[in-house]
């Protein structure tokens, strides 16, 4: 052959392996199959397409590399009986855990790439993938159809797809993408005590006598309490207590926190999570200092804590507009900050304030973020090297408007955090086991079923029912404003090992009548109570009361903050993930609460019962046992047998 032929012989072989590849590439990224569905929430209703130019900032979750090895890593940190009790995970080692394999990682990043998508951003683990793009083009990545989705009077709304697909060879390796079928929303879990605002209030006018005279007969806050100053060093409950109007005096008294002086507070911390623009107003906690607690007062403590900006969310300290300040629109934040300073003080706080609020309000023409907040905080988070060792946050959702995948990975970061060190605290919702009308399956079926509230039901995060009464407390309700504490058990995560017992003993003893409307097998929450009934909050210079997990999530969160203060004082790490101890002999620092239901779903909900129920938890605790059971196993695990014998 010539070599002039052997040229064109080469060239064209040449040509047809370029052919073969390209055909290849565009084989393996187009053969898709649908990777979710989920449906659409009973609540929400589809208004119509989304903006095709909507910019959407999507997140995409890499299957980890070996987070099998984290679960068994966290639990042997957490477990009080294991050598290995509180040597938490560095960031590091998390990061090296759950990072993705290098298949993983090329094989999406080469579909992004063929889509034209190269502007990408890693989390630190490599394990999330973000990148802004328009719906339109998100449309064509996931083979999908964006459209805008409405809750209850419309003032709500979210551009999501229910249904998505992917490249069938990228099944194994994406765990969830987001925002596509997630309809979480971030509601608050408190209730306003008081009395609904008057007819004659409502309508503009002028009250008649009788009208007058209701209102005179109906207190709407402002409910004297007793001060620390007026009562005995070391006062009974009965003394620092009013059952109707439960200050930081009584919660410190109740749960045995008044009179601990705090030995490590430079080493210490606490952080709560701010969502949906709420804000901590820090005139309002001054205002609420001074009369609850005059030490934090005189300390400048109002001033003092620590605010954290994460996704442009911004810092609201002036008085709210007209608009929103007749619906009361900072009371979650007051709450959060002021019960947590209040029980916690001298604990210095962080407050992280989280933008990216999901709500698309209809303006096509601007770059909107349609964020998972969640996913935004957990992000920003788990990039610090130093975090606080206990965070809590009162927000929550039905967790079936949660893709199962999704609320898988977000319960894996939150495990990321516990591996760590931090022990997580979550309100367990303010419906009992469900609203009344709205307890139905989302599968198509409709069948009736009691509705789980998530990330309570994650089981790497330590979920905070409510109680009320001051001895004995029971199960907190306040039918003013609609307001049972939740609980029940999961239909996502299946119960962990470490309430294996506790759960069992409850189920054998719980009417058969309830079986048909809860997994019995699932993760069973709350894990713990406190007090969650008529807090005084000072919001836009005025008092109100207020009800909720919201509440009692941050009471318990300090009292923990409190633990974690004596055993740095000893030199011993803090308590990280806290449910193993718990249901172990951590189970003997808390009063059983055995009185009331988590009444809902026009039934009477789980009960309170001995030991352990899906009402109240545990029951709520006593500070002093628990501090010296945290101390007694710091102690063992941390010398030999025989020391001191």
């Amino acid at each position: 052959m010539s070599p002039y032929l052997r040229c064109l012989a080469m060239l064209a072989i040449f040509s047809m392996v370029i052919v073969l590849c390209a055909c290849h590439v565009i084989d393996r990224t187009t053969t898709y199959r649908m990777k979710e569905s989920h449906p659409v929430p009973t609540r929400w209703r589809r208004k119509g397409v989304a903006p095709a130019h909507h910019t959407i900032t999507l997140r995409i979750a890499l299957k980890q590399g070996n987070f099998e090895e984290l679960e068994r890593r966290i639990i042997q940190v957490s477990d009080p009986s294991h050598e290995l009790y509180g040597k938490h995970l560095s960031a590091a080692a998390v990061r090296d855990l759950v990072r993705p394999k290098k298949e993983t990682i090329e094989l999406v990043t080469e579909w992004l790439d063929n889509h034209g998508v190269r502007d990408l951003g890693f989390s630190p683990a490599a394990d999330w993938i973000s990148m802004s793009l328009s719906v339109k083009a998100i449309e064509r990545l996931l083979n999908t159809t964006y459209h805008v989705y409405s809750c209850g009077d419309d003032t709500e709304t979210l551009i999501r797809a229910p249904e998505w697909s992917l490249p069938a060879h990228l099944h194994d390796h994406i765990d969830a993408i987001q925002p596509t079928n997630s309809f979480l929303r971030f509601e608050a879990q408190s209730r306003r005590a008081e009395p609904p605002e008057p007819q004659w209030f409502l309508e503009g006018r002028l009250p008649t006598y009788e009208e007058m005279v209701e209102e005179d007969l109906l207190d709407r806050g402002h409910i004297d309490v007793p001060e620390q100053e007026n009562i005995p060093a070391n006062p009974t409950i009965a003394l620092a207590c009013n059952r109707l109007a439960v200050s930081p005096l009584c919660i410190r008294t109740m749960y045995g926190t008044l009179g601990y002086t705090a030995r490590a507070p430079g080493k210490n911390g606490i952080g709560l999570v701010n969502y949906n623009g709420q804000f901590n107003n820090r005139s309002d906690l001054e205002t609420f200092l001074e009369t609850y607690r005059k030490d934090a007062a005189a300390a400048n403590a109002a001033y003092e804590f620590k605010s954290v900006f994460v996704d442009n969310e911004r810092d609201q300290q002036t008085s709210l507009e007209e608009g929103l300040l007749g619906g009361m629109a900072d009371l979650e934040g007051a709450l959060d900050i002021q019960a947590i300073i209040g029980a916690g003080y001298p604990t210095p706080v962080t407050a992280y304030n989280v933008g990216g609020k999901p709500p698309f309000q209809g303006d096509a023409s601007t770059t909107l973020n349609n964020n998972e907040p969640y996913l935004d905080w957990l992000h920003y988070i788990l990039a610090q090297e130093e975090i606080p060792p206990v965070i809590s946050t009162s927000y929550a959702d039905n967790e079936q408007t949660v893709p199962e995948a999704y609320a898988r990975r977000v319960c894996n970061e939150f495990a990321q955090l516990g591996a760590r060190g931090v022990s997580v605290i979550f309100a367990s919702g303010d419906h009992g086991v469900g609203r009344d009308g709205y307890c139905k399956s989302n599968d198509g079926s409709d069948r009736p079923q009691f509705m789980p509230v998530f990330p309570a039901s994650c089981p790497y995060v330590t979920a905070v029912g409510a109680t009320r009464l001051v001895g004995p407390e029971i199960v907190a309700f306040d039918a003013r404003g609609g307001f049972v504490s939740g609980g029940g058990f999961s239909n996502y995560f299946s119960r962990p090992k470490y309430q294996e017992k506790h759960v069992e003993r409850y189920l054998q003893g719980l009417d058969t009548a309830l079986a048909p409307y809860y997994n019995a097998q699932g993760r069973g929450y709350p894990d713990v109570s406190a007090i969650g009934y008529h807090y005084p909050v000072m919001s836009n210079g005025q008092a109100h009361l207020q009800d909720g997990t919201s509440a009692s999530a941050p009471a318990f969160a300090a009292l923990i903050a409190f633990v974690n203060d004596a055993l740095l004082a000893e030199g011993k790490p803090t308590l990280g993930f806290l449910n193993p101890l718990l249901y172990s002999r951590g189970a003997e620092a808390f009063t059983d609460v055995t009185i009331g239901s988590n009444f809902g779903c026009n039934t009477t909900g789980f009960p309170a019962r001995k030991g352990w129920d899906a009402a109240s938890g545990l029951g709520t605790p006593w500070f002093p046992k628990l501090k010296e059971i945290a101390l007694g196993y710091r102690y063992r695990s941390q010398k030999p047998w025989y020391f001191g014998r």
